[in-house]
C-alpha cells in the first residue's frame, strides 16, 4: 500500500467515523424525542430537522470509504462472463462514468453550498447555518472522484471474493 492509498484510507476512515457519530446522535435524538412525546407530552420541535441533517451527513460521509474499498453494490454479471480483456474495458468504462458523474455532482453541489452561504441560509426550527452541513456533499463527492480516478489509473482489481463467486445459469432465481 503506497502513501497516497494510506492517505485516502485515513481520510476515508475519519469521515466514516464522523458518519457513525452522526448515526449515534440521530438515534439518540429519535429515542429522546419519542420519550418526550409519549411520556412527557412535549416533544422537541427540532428533532426532524436535525435528524435529516445528520442522516444526510451519515450517508455522504460513508461513501468515500466504500468507494476506496470497492464495496459498492454492483451488478457484475457482464464483467464476470466476459473475457479478461473485455472485462477490464467494461470496468474502466464504469469508472469513467463514475468519475464524470461524481465530478459533475461535486460542481453542482458546490454551487448550492456557495449560494446558501451567500444567503446565510438557516434551518427553520434550530436556526442552524445550513451551508456547513451542505458542504459535506461536495467535499465527499470530490474525494470519491479522486479515489475513482486513482482506481482507474492504478487499475486496481476488484475484490477477490467477487471473482470467485460462481454464477448460476439462467436468471438465478
Amino acid at each position: 500500500m503506497n502513501a497516497l492509498e494510506r492517505l485516502f484510507l485515513r481520510v476515508s476512515q475519519v469521515m466514516a467515523y464522523a458518519g457513525a457519530i452522526s448515526l449515534l446522535l440521530m438515534t439518540a435524538l429519535v429515542v429522546i424525542a419519542s420519550f418526550m412525546r409519549y411520556f412527557i407530552g412535549r416533544p422537541f420541535d427540532f428533532t426532524e430537522e436535525l435528524v435529516a441533517l445528520l442522516y444526510m451527513s451519515m450517508v455522504f460521509l460513508a461513501i468515500p470509504l466504500v468507494t476506496l474499498k470497492q464495496s459498492h453494490i454492483s451488478v457484475s454479471v457482464m464483467p464476470q462472463r466476459l473475457e479478461r480483456a473485455l472485462s477490464g474495458l467494461l470496468r474502466a468504462c464504469g469508472a469513467l462514468v463514475m468519475i464524470v458523474f461524481c465530478g459533475w455532482f461535486t460542481f453542482e453541489a458546490y454551487g448550492f453550498v456557495e449560494y446558501s452561504q451567500r444567503l446565510n441560509s438557516r434551518s427553520e426550527q434550530v436556526d442552524l447555518l445550513l451551508w456547513p452541513w451542505m458542504a459535506v456533499i461536495p467535499v465527499t463527492m470530490a474525494l470519491v472522484t479522486i479515489i475513482a480516478g486513482f482506481h482507474l489509473v492504478r487499475r486496481t482489481p476488484p475484490p477477490a471474493a467477487e471473482e470467485s463467486v460462481a454464477l448460476p445459469l439462467g436468471d438465478g432465481l
